[in-house]
């Protein structure tokens, strides 16, 4: 018989290790990049925020395609909501902003005295033209931020005024995520959607591309920062990256400065390589097996909409076991079977958590005898169940390439089916195709994690909401179920006035999503962050939580993080 894949990764770890891994003696070495030791070069920063297939000259802050270097450094927000103080607002290219009495508009005052990178000023057109931008193309629009829009108006050079939809107490959260665009550049411009935005002109602190090949691409300062005395770093670069062997093999030789991805035994594989080498690994959010609930084939939807199907297929998993081999230890099993985090265990109703307890719990007989009462057994004794038709009973899980913790997970999650004769195939892409086929509903099952936010609400809310489904939002809620209750609990939660209203809803959207089995959440996993000390000082730690620290795309507080930065 074949041997398991858990055996072999028993059996292999440590030689891929041994050999894939320098030794832990060996120190970390300088990158061949200019450090501040060389006087006459410039300080570069090094980030790795994300894997990617190739590089292009693509700075669209509209699209998700866009180099992840994009936002915030090349577009500055109106505000960041610092997520550890408390949702502090960290005034940028707004200095204040207000809410009229019952919530329905809202007004930006905007910083005089900023300049775009080309030296034109920046005012409240730039503003007025980038909300009415994504008006007219919606496929612009990847937050949603056109469901809140009623009119916007300007009433100076540096003001704004936003009527809402409805009211709502938290729509400065959400729309300060839209990217500002200069009105002089951007109106210009035939095509919007297809427009990859070459020559980027921002106001943020990093908008001059310098270098680009299909290896790197470098990311200077802005001649006309409005906050040009608070830069101590001349350059980002940016080093392709595809996957994380890749990442592995060369973050422990020294060449990165701020990274946020997955290293395995990160203690043993990483720290211990160099005492400037460091990590924070901060509670972060669920990885879950999602289904495709608009799968084309008719007879296999039918049975993804059985929740009794769903939650067999829940109880058919060993959560800390994959959390010991795919995530080597790093986060704990779900709990709740709506898969909301650990972290907001205070949110929880406890009945609520008991009452579900036995769907999130290895038991595979009573998974085996849910799937016998569905009618999907071995009709021609090959070993594998099929559909009750008697056609071959398959689920495919997708993953990005390159994720190894994710195709780690894939392979043990099929294992754990087999067992209960549910045959499954590993499809793994890159992580454009990845994101596309999500979008479209071209795939059976997939792995997904989710973005956090001070409350349980962003988890809800991104991973829910039915009206974030179409192709140009990210992949949460792309498994297609819609549920009007759920989308107006969703819609109730910015315009309740009290803590105990906000904590009803959680909780109902908390049994209801629970009840329903929508996606199998398995573990929650940690936010991955490493920062080398080497040639910066100033990082955000455990020691000094002054803003998250995530060096991910569109993770806003990242420019604070920046800014703090000092090289040595």
């Amino acid at each position: 018989m074949q041997r398991s894949f858990i055996s072999l990764w028993h059996s292999f770890s440590f030689i891929f290790f041994a050999t894939f891994l320098l030794p832990a003696s060996v120190h970390a070495t300088s990158p061949s990049v200019p450090t501040s030791k060389q006087a006459s070069s410039p300080t570069v920063l090094t980030v790795v925020p994300e894997y990617r297939d190739r590089i292009t000259r693509n700075f669209n802050p509209f699209t998700l395609l866009s180099m992840p270097t994009t936002h915030e450094f090349i577009f500055e927000p109106l505000i960041i909501f610092n997520s550890l103080q408390n949702n502090k607002p960290e005034y940028r290219l707004a200095t204040g902003y207000s809410l009229s009495r019952d919530l329905t508009r809202i007004q930006f005052t905007l910083r005089r005295g900023v300049l775009w990178s080309d030296g034109k000023p920046f005012t409240a057109e730039d503003v007025l033209y980038s909300f009415n931008l994504i008006q007219k193309y919606p496929e612009l629009d990847s937050h949603a931020i056109r469901t809140q829009l009623k009119s916007i108006q300007k009433l100076s050079d540096y003001e704004i005024e936003i009527e809402l939809k409805q009211a709502n107490a938290l729509a400065a959260h959400q729309l300060v995520l839209l990217p500002i665009v200069p009105k002089h550049q951007w109106k210009n411009v035939k095509d919007p959607v297809k427009y990859t935005n070459p020559t980027p002109i921002g106001t943020g602190p990093f908008t001059t591309i310098t270098s680009m090949d299909e290896s790197h691409y470098q990311q200077c300062t802005n001649p006309n920062y409005w906050q040009a005395s608070e830069v101590h770093i001349d350059c980002l670069r940016y080093p392709l990256v595809q996957n994380n062997d890749d990442f592995i093999a060369r973050i422990v030789m020294g060449e990165f400065d701020w990274t946020g991805s997955f290293i395995p035994d990160i203690e043993r594989h990483y720290a211990s390589y160099s005492e400037d080498f460091h990590y924070w690994l901060p509670p972060a959010s669920t990885i879950s097996l999602i289904f495709n609930y608009k799968v084309a084939d008719n007879e296999l939807r039918q049975i993804i909409e059985k929740v009794d199907f769903r939650r067999a297929i829940s109880m058919v998993f060993q959560r800390q076991l994959l959390i010991d081999i795919a995530a080597f230890g790093q986060g704990v099993p779900s709990e709740f079977a709506s898969g909301m985090s650990q972290r907001f265990t205070p949110w929880a109703d406890t009945a609520i958590t008991e009452k579900y307890r036995p769907f999130m719990t290895f038991n595979p007989n009573q998974a085996n005898a849910m799937l016998d009462e569905l009618q999907l057994e071995d009709k021609n004794d090959d070993g594998w169940r099929d559909l009750p038709s008697g056609k071959p009973l398959t689920l495919s899980v997708l993953t990005p390439s390159g994720w190894t913790d994710f195709n780690t997970t894939a392979m043990l999650l099929a294992e754990m089916l087999e067992n209960v004769g549910i045959r499954t195939t590993h499809i793994q892409t890159g992580f454009e195709e990845f994101a596309e086929r999500l979008s479209y509903g071209d795939y059976v099952t997939a792995l997904t994690n989710y973005p956090q936010g001070l409350t349980p609400y962003k988890y809800f809310n991104s991973g829910f909401n039915s009206a974030y489904q179409a192709p140009q939002y990210p992949r949460y809620a792309k498994h297609f179920y819609k549920d009007p209750d759920i989308d107006q609990l969703l819609a109730s939660f910015p315009t309740a006035s009290t803590v105990s209203q906000r904590a009803s809803i959680i909780n109902q959207l908390n049994e209801t999503i629970a009840s329903k089995q929508i996606t199998v959440p398995l573990f929650n996993t940690v936010q991955f962050y490493q920062y080398n000390t080497q040639r910066f000082t100033g990082w955000f730690n455990e020691r000094n939580p002054v803003a998250s620290p995530l060096i991910w795309p569109q993770a806003p507080e990242r420019l604070l993080h920046l800014l703090a930065l000092r090289p040595k």
